[in-house]
């Protein structure tokens, strides 16, 4: 522990964060430049909202700069107003001294979480004393619940049209802007921290235990252990294959493909010329980790996986080819005259008014593409989930449509029908120092089916839950390997006995958590379990309470019977495990929380001597979050 004297003498050595105070002209000056732009170059300002409400976020925006404000106040009113834009490629960059200090300086969290089952679940941390180990829940952050800093912070994300699955991962990990959502907007509503105060506990525990942490700088917290992609990756690096027998997988971290550039269909070409020479049945392609990069990786993923010739793209649509005098405001990649004022005669205008890019040869992105003459003729498992978005999201509706590509896992992020990206505009807001990603471009992905605002829907839904992740498990990739799915027990097979452990809830009204030591008894036969509850609430005060739980005839739905009153749910996942009683439930559903809409998530699992009963809820464009959870063990 640091003696008092040497932590003040090192707190005073940390320079302060180089934030400055905007007077309300410079401010006001910043947000209707902010506004100029966004109207006249951004092609999908109204594509997922109207009119008014962009106006009425304009105005909100307007409102804010008009009485002194800071840099970082004016990031997070400015990240709100792009996040309701809905496009993944439109987003807000601290100003460079800003990004420089944090990456010298300690300000982020000194761990690594996903949000799974609703509940904020550490990965990694730096090792300091006391920190909550791998598996632990974080339940309060700085003195706030964490339910609450998710839903602030989350209302920050960029994500394409209705596509709000993404805002969970982002939260945990995002290749771009400060690692991840939550460490880049933390300080825009709470400031920079000089310590992490954290309440954490072990899932089923009945008390919490209390933590005071470290910050770490950026660059240290990008050396966290992480499972999947790290900061940045790139497409070179980010490949790993095997070859088991007959089975093949391929996993790609990113399609990144422009800082260290390589020839994506050389470089993909010896994998697939040993399928071939080793004559492999079946590829499982894993894409979860991919949010997207270089068109020319996804060209050549298609020239290998899809069976017939194929286009890319359809052509662009521009919003606008001149842009006054935004440009001096503007950095981009390549030749500023070709940038900023191209040929008009490589355009046609749309009866919209929209400038419709015509396709060049050299563009292999919008010419008719081969299939290489090693293409994969086996059967495709593509892996897909909402770290997916842009380019990768494309290819995943190519294969889907045109390469007979089974997908497993969770809905893509993204839009299958084509993001709005291309050239990417850096906007520097000359006041402020802010910088915005301004897309020029809405790339259309050239194919017929879709789901306007979506990403791709899987063929095979196989959802994370907490038992596998403390199993270390990864159930997608055994879901996809396996050439007969287990069999799946019934409800009360799985179930039926008598259990003790916990019920961990949120309070409806302050979030606070609370824990109840718990017996459950289960009886019942095939798929309805009839379950009697015994909670222990305080000295002398025992309350009883009783559930029925019944999957419907076909296989579709779960009932949920409490009292006098039944909630029904479409089952997402239900299934088996190497276990005869393994299962894993998952169902969705509509019901009400403190009187508003909500959407409903149940997940059930039982592995081995644990048994798992969550009930996880969201509003629209928030992430799932724990309300309550069961967790027992079987009673002797």
């Amino acid at each position: 522990m640091l003696l008092p004297s040497l932590a003040l003498t090192l707190l005073l050595a940390v320079p302060a964060p180089p934030s400055i105070t905007l007077d309300p002209a410079k401010a006001r000056a910043d947000a209707a430049l902010l506004r100029r732009a966004l109207e006249t170059i951004h092609p999908g300002l109204h594509r997922y909202r109207g009119k008014a409400e962009t106006q009425a976020a304009f105005a909100r925006l307007e409102a804010a700069a008009s009485r002194p404000i800071t840099d970082l106040a004016l990031w997070r009113e400015v990240s709100l107003l792009l996040a309701g834009i809905h496009c993944d490629h439109t987003k807000v960059e601290l100003p460079e001294a800003m990004e420089a200090w944090r990456r010298a300086q300690p300000s982020h969290l000194p761990l690594r979480f996903k949000l799974i089952e609703g509940r904020m679940i550490v990965v990694s941390n730096d090792g300091q004393p006391g920190a909550p180990l791998p598996g632990a829940e974080l339940v309060t952050i700085n003195g706030l619940r964490v339910p609450q800093v998710l839903i602030t912070l989350g209302r920050t994300v960029a994500y394409d049209g209705r596509t709000d699955q993404a805002i969970a991962a982002k939260l945990g990990s995002d290749g771009d802007l400060m690692g991840d959502d939550f460490n880049e907007a933390w300080p825009a509503f709470h400031g920079f921290p000089s310590r992490w105060e954290l309440d954490w506990k072990r899932p089923g525990a009945l008390h919490t235990s209390h933590v005071s942490l470290e910050p770490v700088s950026f660059t240290q917290w990008t050396a966290l252990p992480w499972p999947g992609s790290p900061y940045r990756d790139e497409f070179y690096k980010a490949i790993l294959w095997r070859l088991d027998g007959k089975v093949a997988t391929l996993r790609i971290g990113t399609f990144v493909n422009y800082r260290n550039p390589v020839d994506a269909d050389a470089f993909l070409g010896a994998f697939f010329q040993v399928l071939k020479a080793r004559a492999v049945q079946h590829l499982i392609l894993d894409l979860r980790e991919s949010g997207g990069g270089s068109d020319d990786v996804a060209v050549a993923l298609g020239r290998y996986l899809l069976p017939e010739p194929f286009t890319w793209l359809k052509p662009a649509l521009l919003k606008a080819v001149r842009y006054g005098d935004l440009p001096q405001h503007i950095e981009s990649w390549g030749n500023r005259q070709e940038i900023f004022e191209p040929p008009l005669d490589g355009f046609h205008r749309t009866r919209d008014g929209a400038w419709e890019r015509l396709p060049r040869p050299d563009e292999a992105a919008r010419q008719p593409q081969q299939p290489s003459p090693d293409r994969f003729t086996g059967r495709l498992t593509v892996l897909t989930g909402p770290m997916n978005a842009s380019g990768t999201t494309m290819i995943l509706a190519h294969l889907k449509e045109k390469g007979g590509a089974r997908l497993a896992g969770e809905e893509s992020a993204g839009s299958a029908e084509g993001p709005t990206a291309g050239r990417i505009f850096l906007l520097t807001l000359p006041h402020s120092g802010l910088r915005i990603r301004i897309p020029i471009a809405w790339n259309r992905t050239n194919v017929e089916h879709f789901l306007a605002g979506r990403g791709v829907p899987v063929d095979e839904t196989v959802l994370p839950t907490l038992l596998d992740f403390e199993a270390g498990r990864d159930r997608v990739t055994e879901v996809a390997k396996a050439s007969t799915p287990p069999a799946v027990p019934s409800l009360a097979s799985a179930l039926a006995g008598n259990w003790r452990g916990t019920l961990d809830y949120r309070d409806f009204g302050s979030d606070r958590r609370v824990v109840l030591p718990t017996l459950l008894t289960v009886t019942g036969e095939g798929n309805e379990a009839r379950l009697a509850f015994t909670f222990d609430d305080g000295p002398g005060k025992t309350v009883r309470a009783s559930q029925v739980l019944r999957i419907r005839a076909d296989g579709g739905g779960l009932e949920s019977e409490e009292e006098t009153s039944t909630e029904r749910m479409r089952i997402l996942e239900r299934r088996g495990g190497p276990d005869a009683r393994e299962l894993t439930l998952v169902a969705d559903g509509a019901g009400h929380e403190n009187g508003a809409p909500v959407e409903v998530r149940t997940v059930l699992t039982r592995r081995g001597d644990v048994l798992s009963l969550s009930r996880l809820t969201r509003r629209p464009g928030e992430p799932f979050l724990l309300r309550h959870v069961y967790r027992l063990t079987p009673r002797p």
